[in-house]
C-alpha cells in the first residue's frame, strides 16, 4: 500500500501543479456558435439586419447591452405585438438554443467577438485554408 503511495505522490503534484487552462472557454465559442446558428436559422437577420445591429428592428446587441436577461428571454419567447415582434416560444429551435442566442448576443455587445459567425478556433490560432 506504502508503495503504491509513493508511486502516485509524483503523479498528484503534477496534476496539481500543472497551470490551469479555462475549461469554459471552449464550450463558450461553441455556445456562441450554436446561437449564431440559430439566428441564422429563424432569419433573425430579416429584421434586425445582417449583424443584428439594427435594420427594420431594433439592434439586438443594443437590446442585449442595455437590458435584462429577463426581458431579453421574454421578448423573444412571448414577443411584443405593439413592436412588431412575433413570439418564438412555439419555436422549438429557439426555446432550446435560448441561452447560446443570448451567449452570442451578449458577446457581441461586449466586443469579445466581431460580427458574423464565431469560430471555434482558439483566439490567435491560424484556421486551415
Amino acid at each position: 500500500m506504502s508503495l503504491r503511495v509513493a508511486m502516485l505522490a509524483p503523479l498528484a503534484a503534477l496534476i496539481v501543479a500543472a497551470p490551469t487552462v479555462d475549461a469554459d472557454e471552449p464550450d463558450a465559442r461553441v455556445q456562441r456558435e450554436r446561437g449564431w446558428n440559430a439566428l441564422r436559422a429563424m432569419d433573425c437577420a430579416r429584421c434586425h439586419g445582417s449583424n443584428y445591429d439594427g435594420w427594420a428592428a431594433p439592434s439586438l446587441i443594443t437590446s442585449v447591452r442595455d437590458g435584462s436577461r429577463e426581458r431579453f428571454s421574454q421578448r423573444v419567447l412571448d414577443g411584443d405585438i405593439q413592436s412588431g415582434m412575433p413570439g418564438y416560444r412555439s419555436q422549438p429551435l429557439v426555446v432550446a438554443e435560448l441561452d447560446a442566442i443570448y451567449a452570442y448576443l451578449l458577446a457581441r455587445a461586449r466586443g469579445d467577438i466581431a460580427p458574423g459567425r464565431p469560430s471555434r478556433a482558439a483566439p490567435g490560432a491560424n484556421p486551415a485554408r
